[in-house]
């Protein structure tokens, strides 16, 4: 059982690591920079630089949301 679970918890690793690394592609394949809503900017350069990574922070912030609970029971199983 041990070992099904150390399996299990890599790869959830390896997933939230790779939604965090392809972020930026993440982002551009759908399209997420469009959404963003940003108030009180009037620079259209800036605006659309700051929508641009806000986008990829809340993408980024998904992947760490995903690779921390694998890392937590890694940690707990491998702890001993």
């Amino acid at each position: 059982m041990d070992t099904f679970l150390i399996v299990i918890s890599i790869l959830i690793c390896v997933a939230g690591a790779l939604v965090s690394f392809t972020a930026k592609f993440i982002v551009k394949k759908m399209k997420l920079t469009q959404r963003q809503v940003i108030k009180g900017i009037d620079d259209q350069k800036n605006l659309e630089s700051l929508k641009e990574q806000k986008a990829i922070m809340k993408v980024k912030l998904i992947g760490a949301a995903i690779f921390l609970p694998g890392m937590i029971v890694l940690y707990l199983i491998l702890k001993i």
